[in-house]
């Protein structure tokens, strides 16, 4: 649980999520520990909830509203950590991209050479669906028009894909207006 409150105050100091969005999980054998609904990700102390990973139960109406995303990311990937963010650049380019964003940066194109963009309503079936398929490949996922989605084997893995995404995504903005500008060369 300590784990997921360091890394929810990480996400919000990082720009990865503002005010009351996104949500952290962890792995914990058949159940998982999620964030509350509506909870701010830099203040989760006593706003993490414990629930299974294979059964409803009267928890689930306090858990994220993601939750039914995270229990079919942990049913079908070997995810043991989800975090969910809302970073700027990564949405943005969301929208301006329809299947992938490739990597341009030798720092993360060994791990995420390329990050899947998928679609999906907030903690729906589609979105759940489309997060376990893309995810069984790929580390990390970008929803359209939403948001990010990071897995590790432990949280700090997790946190370093959410973090990666937003940094590629940022390069790749940066870099499309550059090539775009005829004073500036291009290497």
């Amino acid at each position: 649980m300590d784990e997921l409150i360091k890394y929810g105050k990480k996400i919000v100091a990082n720009g990865l999520v503002h005010s009351h969005f996104g949500n952290v999980s962890r792995r914990i054998g058949d159940y998982l520990l999620i964030s509350s609904t509506g909870s701010m990700l830099d203040e989760l102390e006593g706003k993490i909830v414990k629930v299974s990973i294979y059964k409803e139960s009267s928890l689930d109406s306090i858990a994220s509203s993601e939750l039914p995303v995270h229990r079919e990311i942990y049913k079908n990937t070997s995810a043991s950590a989800i975090l969910h963010g809302h970073s700027v650049f990564a949405v943005v380019e969301s929208m301006l991209n329809d299947e992938y964003i490739v990597s341009d940066s030798c720092e993360t194109e060994y791990f995420l050479s390329e990050i899947p963009i998928i679609k999906g309503g907030v903690g729906s079936k589609e979105l759940a669906k489309n997060a376990a398929k893309f995810l069984k490949d790929h580390l990390g996922v970008i929803i359209k028009g939403h948001g990010t989605i990071g897995t590790g084997s432990n949280v700090k893995e997790a946190y370093f894909v959410l973090s990666s995404i937003e940094h590629i995504c940022k390069i790749k903005y940066y870099l499309d207006i550059a090539k775009n500008r005829k004073d500036i060369p291009i290497l």
